[in-house]
């Protein structure tokens, strides 16, 4: 069993202290430390193997690799840049055309979770005997990884990253997380994102994938590291139509005291804590929000049903309105 002190540095314990007071909020992100990993891996096989976000992502990914993959036909070596990399299975794809089209890869999964670079590095060198991969722990909210892209172009090599997951709707600021990318990138690097669309057919049914067991494992894991446990709390997923956005919380069901690092406080009864959000965009709204931080959309592609989408986009430079 994890303990809480091999869990968090003491930045993250006031990241954490300030979100649980001030924001009646558990940022996602450390779900995925610790044991958390084993739970979203489980996630992550469950949705591959059923009608799931993974499997929908890996189908419309196979089905234009290609078209993703032009841009570097011409190119010696890639850096496969995989942001919040989880288990690292859906950029395999990416890796695996590369290869068979004699391009030198190299995989830098990017991840604050420890235990999720460890399993992303194991299965791409289970998949890809002789890879060479270069884990990156680091939190990707803080700021922009613009010295990690400038060393890997050293040798010569081009870089693509990749978010995938529908990780981008897991923020409160997209936009800045945008940012974030957008000032680590040069102009002749590219980034592929793929996210869930919502439109009047699947919204019925977007709360509903959030509200199984392997959900709430994986979301009650922080709470019962500090002393919430789940049988003293009622989970709940919802969707929220003025934010556009699955809403996970629990409502305590009676008083808590709350243990982080040091510090020792009371959470009443009848609080709710947000867990986790996952917006839904629509294909306007994601152009509009990649073009007002600072990308320009090279190619875009959904499923039949337009329920997921990928966008490529690419840094724009600077040019003076005339």
């Amino acid at each position: 069993m994890w303990q809480q002190k091999n869990m968090f540095s003491r930045l993250q314990e006031s990241e954490l202290i300030i979100a649980l007071n001030g924001r009646g909020e558990i940022p996602l992100k450390f779900a995925y430390l610790g044991n958390g990993a084993r739970h979203w891996d489980a996630i992550a096989q469950s949705r591959q193997k059923t009608k799931g976000i993974n499997k929908m992502e890996n189908e419309l990914l196979e089905s234009k690799i290609d078209f993703f993959l032009n841009s570097y036909k011409n190119t010696k070596k890639v850096n496969v840049i995989d942001i919040g990399c989880g288990n690292g299975i859906p950029t395999f794809p990416i890796i695996k055309r590369l290869l068979e089209n004699k391009i030198s890869c190299r995989y830098v999964p990017i991840d604050i979770s420890q235990e999720m670079l460890t399993l992303a590095e194991k299965n791409a060198k289970c998949v890809f005997k002789n890879i060479e991969v270069m884990p990156i722990h680091f939190d990707y909210e803080q700021g922009n990884f613009s010295d990690l892209i400038y060393n890997l172009k050293q040798d010569g090599s081009k870089s693509l990253l990749v978010f995938f997951g529908s990780t981008l709707g897991n923020h409160s600021s997209t936009n800045r997380i945008l940012m974030n990318f957008r000032n680590s990138m040069t102009s002749s690097d590219f980034l592929i994102i793929g996210v869930e669309l919502a439109n009047n057919l699947n919204i019925p049914k977007i709360a509903q994938k959030y509200a199984g067991k392997l959900d709430k494992d994986f979301l009650c894991y922080i709470p019962s590291l500090i002393n919430i446990p789940s049988k003293g709390t009622k989970y709940d997923s919802i969707w929220n139509s003025e934010r556009n956005r699955v809403e996970m919380s629990i409502t305590l069901l009676k008083d808590s005291t709350v243990k982080i690092g040091n510090d020792v406080f009371v959470l009443n009864k009848g609080e709710q804590i947000l867990l986790a959000q996952s917006t839904k965009f629509n294909e306007p709204l994601l152009v509009k929000l990649l073009l007002d931080s600072g990308f320009r959309t090279e190619i875009f592609t959904t499923t039949p049903d337009r329920s997921y989408m990928m966008i490529m986009v690419q840094p724009t430079k600077y040019q003076a309105d005339e």
